[in-house]
């Protein structure tokens, strides 16, 4: 027996949830470069004119890796977003879409916050950016999240302080020396382009290489 083509889609419809038929997963463009129970992160190109169909996301971190011009609709609004690298910015949940509207690639790096609560964390300290304000500086704070940006030179060194819950991403590669309050000296080599997930806690960080190290460091505070 031949079933119609409306039968055909009606049961096509029954069989897959319609949210799945619009839209399986994140849209091409976003590359899933981390995920864990608590934060996804993707890296995000736009060519000139080229757009993101309407998707789901969690509330979420964006850090401009070039200068981009961005038409965002949400909810029957539209809002255009002029960014220059570097800046950081906070996209609340929600269902949206984008579309580059400028001349040049957009690039940036998405950190969503997911739903699963962050561990109780033990002890206090001084923040990072505090206790080395010559190589840390704070490039967003709010409620959810505050973002640094450190830059660590040959023998330079994050003296002790108090860490958040962080997704740690790393624009160099080095050989780093970790150092907990008990006196404990664990080395680590972190590679160009990585991204590391890293618990709360007092901690000193000093680079022991012989390359400048870059680290954008996304900390939770819940």
């Amino acid at each position: 027996m031949r079933i119609p083509s409306a039968g055909i889609a009606l049961v096509a419809g029954l069989l897959v949830p319609p949210l799945l038929l619009a839209q399986q997963g994140p849209p091409k463009q976003e590359k899933l470069v981390f995920q864990n129970e608590y934060v996804r992160a993707y890296e995000v190109t736009l060519a000139p004119g080229e757009k993101l169909p309407p998707h789901e996301m969690g509330n979420r971190i964006i850090y401009s890796l070039t200068d981009y011009t961005l038409s965002y609709q949400w909810e029957g609004k539209t809002a255009v977003e002029k960014r220059k690298a570097g800046d950081v910015h906070f996209h609340p949940q929600g269902r949206h879409a984008e579309e580059n509207g400028g001349k040049s690639p957009a690039k940036f790096i998405l950190v969503e916050r997911l739903a699963t609560p962050l561990p109780p964390a033990e002890g206090t300290g001084v923040d990072m950016a505090k206790a080395n304000p010559h190589n840390t500086r704070v490039l967003f704070d709010r409620e959810m999240a505050k973002v640094f940006e450190v830059t660590l030179y040959p023998k330079d060194a994050v003296s002790m302080h108090y860490g958040l819950y962080r997704l740690m991403h790393s624009f160099g590669s080095g050989d780093l020396t970790v150092t907990t309050p008990d006196g404990k000296k664990t080395k680590q080599s972190v590679k160009k382009g990585s991204y590391t997930w890293e618990s709360a806690g007092l901690h000193a960080v000093e680079n022991i290489g012989e390359n400048q190290i870059r680290f954008l460091v996304f900390g939770f505070k819940k």
